[in-house]
């Protein structure tokens, strides 16, 4: 039974983490529509996020890796909401959550190496790295303007949540004009974003298209 539970698990992994990130991005939703206190569900959804994206790590080393990463931001998110005006965890949070989603896109990375066939993993593989993406991104753009609150123009209520909402606007060049980088730095940020979004989907397309062509031929 705990063999094919864990040869299920490798196989819809991709899936699984796939899931878990689209659910982490409908935070604000779950926190809306349920009774829940707010700090509840971004960690709930978070704690999910590195379950399933732990499912990608090839070796029980690296898993318990990306588990400790986790959870070391798991710390710091629930320190900052009990203590918010502490500078040193605020910086802490964003650094532990770059270093944690920045460590997924390494082993996602890794993984996707080793796929020598058009498959389910290697369909849903890009579009995971491509939120993992956007999420890096948010979490600069939320540093930026943490560094200097005059960054970006934000119109109506602010929350942490816009900069996530920026960073994959920014990533599919659509462009609302909604939230607008001010200063050199966060226009810096935002064309680097745009680039990387439009070649990551260049390649992605290349890379698919070369594999179909070899497994053809």
């Amino acid at each position: 039974m705990k063999k094919k539970l864990i040869q299920k698990l490798n196989t819809y992994k991709y899936l699984i983490a796939l899931i878990s990130v689209f659910n982490f991005l409908l935070t604000p939703i779950h926190a809306s529509i349920s009774e829940m206190y707010p700090a509840h569900v971004v960690v709930i959804n978070y704690t999910l996020v590195i379950l399933a994206s732990s499912l990608i790590a090839s070796s029980a080393k690296t898993r318990m890796r990306s588990y400790g990463l986790g959870f070391i931001a798991l710390l710091f998110i629930w320190l900052e909401f009990s203590k918010p005006d502490m500078a040193m965890i605020n910086i802490f949070r964003l650094l532990s959550s770059f270093i944690l989603f920045s460590y997924f896109c390494f082993l996602l990375i890794q993984q996707l190496r080793k796929i020598e066939k058009i498959n389910l993993q290697f369909i849903l593989g890009p579009i995971l790295g491509f939120i993992y993406l956007g999420i890096i991104g948010g979490i600069l753009f939320e540093t930026i303007h943490y560094i200097d609150p005059n960054s970006f123009h934000l119109r109506g209520d602010y929350s942490g949540y816009i900069f996530y909402y920026f960073s994959f606007i920014s990533i599919t060049t659509v462009g609302y004009g909604d939230v607008t980088p001010l200063t050199q730095q966060a226009q810096a940020v935002t064309l680097v974003m745009n680039i990387i979004g439009q070649f990551y989907l260049a390649i992605v397309i290349a890379v698919f298209v070369g594999k179909y062509i070899n497994v053809k031929s």
